[in-house]
Order: C-alpha cells, then structure tokens, then sequence
C-alpha cells in the first residue's frame, strides 16, 4: 500500500512501529503495534494510512474475550459453579460456554465485571434479589472490608484491633489529626448492627 504524506503529498515516507500497552479491566494488557509514520519532505507525522483504529479495536476485543475467561476462571477457583451462576441470573443453559467461546456483548462484559468484583452478589441474586439476603450480604462484606482495612494500614496510623466471629474492636490514632474510637460493632445473626460510642477529640 502506498502511503503519501496528507500535508504535502510526498509518498518520501518514514514508517516505524511502537508498542503499546492498552490496559484491560479484570485482563491482561492489550499490546498492540502502532504504526507512526513521517514525512521525510515536510516532517508531518501520524498515522497516514489510518490502519491504527482498526488496529486497536480488533487487539482490544481479542484482549476482552480473553478477559472474560479469566474472570470465570477466577470466580471458579472460589468454589462459584457457573450452573449456579446461570441459574442465580435466570441465564439460558450453556450461556457461560458460549461467552467462553467469544460470544458476549458490551452487557455481557459490563455484568461480568461487577460480578468479579462483588462475587457475593449471585449469592443475592440467588435469593431473587431478597432485601435482608441483600442487606445482609453488604453488611458482611462491609465488615470485612473494614477489617482488611484495618490491618492494612501503617505509618500514622496507630491500630489494635480484636477480630473474632462476631465482633470487631478498633482503636484507631492518626497523629496530628482527631482520633476515634470505634468499639464493639456487633453483627448478630439478625443482622442487626449495634455500634455502642464513637468520641472523638483532637490530639
């Protein structure tokens, strides 16, 4: 194919490819090979034969589709059998095979997405989307976020905390700043939270 340059026509072109790095939600990068071409006359650059578009969009779409088997891949490793995933979701038979095969569309992946990152939400879906089941659920998974907060943090942050199947207790000091004690968040098996103080006062 010849190539001319837009700017001044001259076909005294220069064309060097540069790998990219396109990054992928829940996947691995999408790498591609940009074309960059430069007119040795006038010294305009770009891409001149225009195949960079077309370029990204087929390597990003490989790169989605090979994402989806991974989200899969990852949910099954924690013990979620796509039967019961379709099932959960009111999804025909063979769904998940298919969108292993290639076959899914931009709400196929969006869903995929927010499974992979709340996983506990076929659990609610399960329920038919019960309220409590769902409240219930978010308070759990609350809890452990603050708990894998908790022990997360260093630095300016002073922390004791005390984990056990019902209770978290927390001291949390942050220098310089107020400081807050947080102490018996009770989750019983109503799903009930009893928070019994929250002080705070500058240091």
């Amino acid at each position: 194919m010849n190539t001319s340059c837009p700017a001044c026509g001259s076909d005294s072109i220069e064309t060097t490819n540069i790998k990219q790095m396109l990054p992928i939600v829940y996947g691995d990068p999408a790498i591609l090979d940009e074309v960059l071409d430069k007119c040795l006359v006038c010294g305009e650059s770009g891409d001149f034969s225009g195949l960079n578009d077309q370029r990204i969009t087929e390597t990003i779409d490989i790169a989605k589709k090979k994402s989806v088997n991974d989200m899969l891949h990852y949910l099954s490793e924690r013990g979620l059998k796509m039967t019961y995933v379709e099932r959960a979701l009111e999804l025909p038979a063979r769904t998940i095979a298919r969108w292993k095969g290639g076959e899914l569309s931009a709400a196929t992946l969006a869903l995929l997405r927010i499974i992979r990152t709340y996983p506990w939400l076929i659990e609610v879906a399960d329920s038919h989307f019960d309220p409590s089941v769902a409240n219930g659920k978010l308070l759990e998974e609350a809890g452990n976020a603050i708990k894998n907060a908790i022990k997360s943090h260093s630095g300016d942050f002073i922390i004791h905390y005390d984990d056990s199947k019902t209770k978290i207790t927390a001291n949390v000091s942050i220098k310089n700043r107020p400081s807050y004690d947080l102490s018996n968040w009770a989750i019983n098996s109503q799903l009930k939270i009893n928070s019994t103080s929250m002080a705070g006062g500058a240091k």
